[in-house]
């Protein structure tokens, strides 16, 4: 049952921006064994020459930082190829690179949540239970602040157990990163590594400018002391 309510809800994650003018899309690779690391992949097209693109970020969990050198990407500006093709070549091109760190992709019961409802505002409190059968719920905040022209953002996160005592509470993001031309933030899926310990958050971005409209993927990790469902 897990899997499919997993499979279906990522076919809503898939859909929610299929009719936004350009939109690019997330290809999550995942934690690396140990859970220090987050691959993510994401392709698309630039908002003014619609020139396909490819990138591939590695992250460090705990820094909340890409990696040095460990930033890919590839572009046609020849415009012969899909982003889709663009992305299966940069994968292919850094295989060795990125098969080092072991990665997977998250499980349904790895899972905590994955958004399905796009009238709620993304500011609005996120409350709910992970995938797996679990006493804990989960309350998620995202904050943004707008500083004319740019913006930045945080989220906050608490747990609590099933006799609603708060069994952790801590923030991720960097409010100090000001971001220009992006008007809104969403938080579209929120997975852990295998011990718990590791949190990401994929964030879907509202790019703004002479442009148009066009959506962006972000990432913000967390490191944790202890698994985020762990008794006090």
């Amino acid at each position: 049952m897990k899997r499919l309510i997993f499979s279906v809800m990522s076919f809503c994650l898939l859909g929610i921006s299929v009719f936004a003018g350009d939109v690019s899309v997330f290809k999550e690779i995942g934690f690396s064994k140990d859970g220090n690391t987050y691959i993510f992949g994401t392709y698309g097209k630039t908002d003014k020459k619609f020139i396909p693109y490819a990138e591939i970020y590695t992250v460090d969990v705990a820094q909340n930082a890409f990696l040095p050198g460990k930033v890919f990407k590839l572009k046609d500006t020849s415009c012969n190829k899909t982003s889709k093709e663009l992305y299966e070549e940069l994968a292919a091109k850094k295989y060795s690179e990125i098969k080092q760190f072991e990665c997977y992709e998250p499980l349904p019961e790895h899972v905590l949540y994955i958004m399905d409802d796009e009238s709620k505002k993304s500011t609005d409190e996120i409350v709910f239970k992970s995938f797996e059968e679990s006493d804990y719920t989960y309350s998620v905040k995202l904050h943004t602040v707008n500083y004319g022209g740019k913006s930045s953002f945080y989220i906050d996160v608490k747990v609590f157990d099933n006799l609603g005592q708060q069994t952790m509470a801590f923030q991720a993001g960097n409010p100090q990163i000001k971001r220009a031309n992006v008007t809104n933030y969403r938080i579209v899926k929120i997975s852990t590594s295998k011990d718990r310990k590791s949190i990401v958050f994929v964030v879907e971005k509202t790019v703004e400018d002479e442009t148009g409209v066009s959506i962006r993927y972000m990432v913000e990790t967390k490191k944790l002391d202890k698994p985020i469902d762990a008794e006090q």
